[in-house]
């Protein structure tokens, strides 16, 4: 099968088109002091509840607003962290951590940041009373138990048991601050929709899955922010974004795929900044579904995908067909490069097919038309796949409503895998614990003996030596088990005008825009 071929019967022939109308618009030099940055996005937001909003559409956005406790380094390997709204910390027991705030922080709506925020802000995840936060307190909290407020700039946060990552999870996005006060006077619902943090911007407008605004905070506590305003404006089509940056519509646009990169080279004043990012597209196979109940029949849907054909094919051969469900970036000695758990073997499935007796029975593909890059071809591709071996596929498109939707009737979940934070557990324990949505929905259902008992190791040992051999087996129990589909890495450039100096945060979640104080500038030329 060739994907370029077909892919190019229904993508829109936009290169030639935007180069000529880019070249209508000469390159103006730029002002020496920006006031607005203007980002085109594919995937926009409900809500910025900073608990809440979990997915990758939201990181575009929260880095901006919210501050959390622990800062890191945004390229640092391994993990460096530094002073956010703690200035210091450190662990009193093997299970609590005493923070010591940041004193005179001013919060978006003027009170100013203490404890109370903090055991606010994070116990509403732990207490697990609200619905909304069922998908944080899952990827991120579930071993957090409990926040006491020792004075007004002094916090303990308790865990169940003692947490290496602990840090770590505290540095994440969605560990952000809120204000008490503000919440709990207008309602978490109206809060969302205008949401108050400590961040360098606030949030001026949104009209969700529309446009938002944000604007400078001027009693921010650190660097003054570079841009008096951030304005995000939802463009789902890739030709639509591309268009509006040569058209100096916007000056930074998200999700650009190696195929419709020339339609920004050929145009003066535009540049790229792209890679393989360390996240996989991947399809949960959901395993209380009666079709797809037989890890054999998953087995053969997964030995049926080629995925090198998909990354030639989608990514320009630019993308990464994975070996297994891990990346390089865990760096030695927890990436282990000699794994190879994907391989593409039709004969195989085919036999697979026949043990199991397969009587046509429908499998049906959903994709999300706008959310994940070129899922909706990647769907068709891997139906083109399994229709050759006799499989009767249906695809079907949805809107992207993941943990709050009912999946008793979904056969195949669209889903990413996202690395939070480069261990094992960034994309492991963010997306598969038993506390994930994919396992309370039951989706997912590792029902072997052994699994329990090593994800407890690969999640909590301190010894690395140890957590290597556990993920190594949980790995190996993954693939008996055949829950998911993954299908590849994306390669995927961020275009902006050619004066913008930025760079993808290599130890922060991918997708995550970061536009502070020294991590964007916007130069005169």
């Amino acid at each position: 099968m060739n994907i370029r071929a077909w892919r190019s019967r229904i993508l829109p022939t936009t290169i030639a088109t935007l180069a000529l109308l880019g070249g209508l618009f000469q390159s103006a030099a730029a002002s020496a002091q920006v006031r607005e940055l203007r980002v085109g996005v594919a995937s926009h937001v409900r809500g910025l509840d900073v608990q809440e909003e979990t997915g990758n559409n939201a990181a575009q956005m929260l880095h901006q607003i919210f501050d959390t406790l622990i800062e890191r380094d945004n390229f640092a390997a391994p993990l460096k962290f530094g002073p956010g709204l703690a200035t210091s910390w450190r662990m009193v027991s093997p299970t609590t951590m005493e923070l010591t705030l940041r004193d005179g922080v001013v919060m978006h709506d003027g009170t100013t940041l203490d404890a109370e925020d903090v055991k606010f802000s994070l116990e509403r995840v732990i207490d697990r009373k609200d619905p909304r936060y069922r998908s944080a307190h899952g990827r991120f909290f579930y071993n957090l138990k409990g926040v006491d407020v020792v004075d007004r700039l002094t916090v303990r946060i308790h865990t169940h048991r003692p947490d290496p990552l602990l840090e770590t999870l505290l540095s994440a996005r969605n560990a952000g601050i809120t204000s008490k006060e503000y919440v709990q006077k207008i309602g978490a619902d109206k809060a969302a929709l205008l949401p108050v943090g400590s961040g360098p911007y606030k949030v001026d407008s949104l009209r969700p899955n529309e446009v938002l605004v944000l604007s400078r905070h001027d009693k921010f506590w650190g660097p003054r922010p570079p841009f008096e305003r951030i304005t995000y404006t939802r463009i789902p089509e890739v030709a639509a974004r591309v268009t509006a940056l040569v058209n100096r519509e916007v000056d930074f646009i998200v999700n650009v795929p190696p195929d419709q990169e020339g339609a920004v080279k050929r145009v003066k004043g535009f540049k790229l900044v792209g890679a393989p990012l360390p996240v996989f597209h991947i399809w949960v196979l959901n395993m209380s579904h009666p079709v797809m109940a037989n890890p054999e029949f998953r087995k053969a849907l997964n030995l049926a995908v080629d995925r090198e054909a998909l990354v030639k094919g989608l990514w320009n051969g630019r993308g990464l067909a994975p070996k297994a469900h891990q990346f390089k970036e865990y760096g030695e000695p927890l990436f282990m490069p000699d794994l190879n758990h994907y391989r593409y073997d039709p004969k195989a499935a085919q036999a697979l097919l026949k043990k199991v007796g397969y009587k046509n029975e429908q499998v049906t593909i959903t994709f999300f038309p706008e959310y994940y890059l070129y899922g909706n071809y990647a769907a068709v591709a891997v139906a083109d796949m399994w229709k050759k071996l006799g499989i009767n596929v249906k695809i079907q498109q949805s809107e992207p409503a993941f943990s709050n939707a009912d999946h008793t009737k979904v056969m195949i979940q669209p889903w990413s895998n996202p690395l939070y934070y480069p261990d094992p557990m960034g994309v492991f324990d963010t997306h598969w614990s038993a506390e994930s949505w994919v396992t309370k929905k039951g989706l997912w259902k590792p029902d072997l003996p052994e699994w329990a008992s090593t994800y407890d190791k690969a999640r909590f040992s301190t010894d690395s030596n140890e957590r290597r051999a556990a993920y190594r087996k949980l790995l190996e129990m993954g693939q008996e088990l055949s829950g998911w589909i993954v299908l590849y890495q994306p390669y995927e450039s961020f275009a902006m005008n050619e004066n913008i100096e930025w760079r993808i945060p290599t130890a922060q979640r991918p997708y995550e825009l970061t536009f502070r104080a020294g991590q964007i500038s916007f130069k005169a030329k």
